[in-house]
């Protein structure tokens, strides 16, 4: 869309109602994955089947098959992606509301990105050391008011579960300098303190897209950047919008009418897109399935996604997409 909507509102153009059916295509397509080829039971000699056969392994004071949960919420997080990308398309059919895509877009990115990070260990251990590291982290992160006694009793004795577990695996909990009521224990390998502390979100999404394919360090830290503008309100900075004048001037000053075009959704919102397809091929290789089969089931939706992220101008008809020159998504 490249024209302003009316100042009272916009009706849906059909270009966005399309780009939603191709939004929705690519999710059918992942969830399709999640609850077939990468689901529990896991396939023979995965590292995901080590993980299901070694869940006794580490037994903490509440926890007692902590691998298993590990490997089945690895699946479950590809699943709210599923729900947050519908979510952008149902956003896409709406009047009225432009914006909502980019913040979700972003969430979607961050929850592949964490999956990723605990998927690519390069071992059991490491894999249980980075998944409960994320657990205290999360676990500190609940929001409740430091004098809520049942609370904190409660947080603190589930901190204790996941250290319990930590040591049966040789993890040490160590703490930053001076830690704030909400920071986490850090579960560190013998000798290494905050060393080996997680990295931040910033440099973890920076990481991630690097290994999506954005090889440059400028390019690998722009999906993060520009989806954090966005979801902090800086649409106009980030350059996610545009204004156009919607009535005369008066006293020097005439109204204008927000919009945003459906090539700067598509860009943006992509970002979204190709973590999905990345966190897939991460959880594929952990369950022994070609990511081959990955890529092609997302193929079509994915070429389609990258076809609409190059327009600026008025979106092609259907029948154009399969011969419009773009990058690979």
């Amino acid at each position: 869309m490249t024209s302003p909507p009316p100042l009272t509102g916009r009706l849906t153009p059909p270009e966005f109602d399309y780009f939603a059916d191709v939004v929705m295509r690519f999710v059918d397509a992942a969830e399709s994955l999640l609850k077939a080829e990468l689901s529990h039971p896991f396939n023979i000699g995965s590292e995901a089947m080590r993980d299901r056969a070694a869940s006794d392994d580490h037994p903490g004071t509440w926890s007692k098959q902590t691998l298993l949960t590990l490997a089945t919420q690895q699946g479950a997080v590809g699943l709210e992606q599923c729900d947050l990308l519908r979510g952008i398309a149902a956003i896409l059919r709406t009047d009225l509301v432009t914006l909502a895509p980019f913040p979700l877009a972003r969430t979607s990115a961050v929850i592949a990105a964490k999956a990723w990070y605990v998927l690519t260990a390069g071992s059991k251990e490491e894999r249980l050391r980075r998944f409960l590291n994320e657990e205290l982290a999360a676990l500190y992160g609940l929001p409740f008011p430091s004098g809520d006694e049942e609370a904190v009793a409660e947080r603190d004795a589930r901190a204790a579960d996941y250290r319990a577990v930590g040591a049966t695996a040789g993890l040490e909990a160590t703490y930053r300098k001076k830690p704030r009521l909400w920071d986490a224990p850090i579960l560190a390998r013998a000798g290494r303190g905050v060393d080996d502390a997680p990295p931040s979100e910033t440099q973890l999404v920076k990481d991630f897209y690097r290994a999506s394919g954005l090889q440059e360090d400028e390019l690998a830290g722009l999906p993060y950047s520009l989806l954090s503008a966005a979801t902090h309100g800086r649409f106009r900075q980030a350059g996610l919008v545009r204004y156009a004048s919607a009535s005369p001037s008066v006293g020097g000053v005439s109204t204008a009418a927000m919009h945003v075009t459906l090539g700067v959704t598509a860009q943006t919102t992509m970002y979204a897109a190709i973590a999905m397809r990345t966190y897939l091929c991460a959880l594929a290789r952990y369950t022994a399935v070609s990511e081959t089969v990955v890529l092609t089931r997302l193929h079509g939706s994915t070429e389609e996604w990258s076809a609409i992220a190059q327009q600026e101008t008025e979106q092609p008809k259907r029948d154009a997409f399969p011969d419009a020159g773009r990058p690979t998504l």
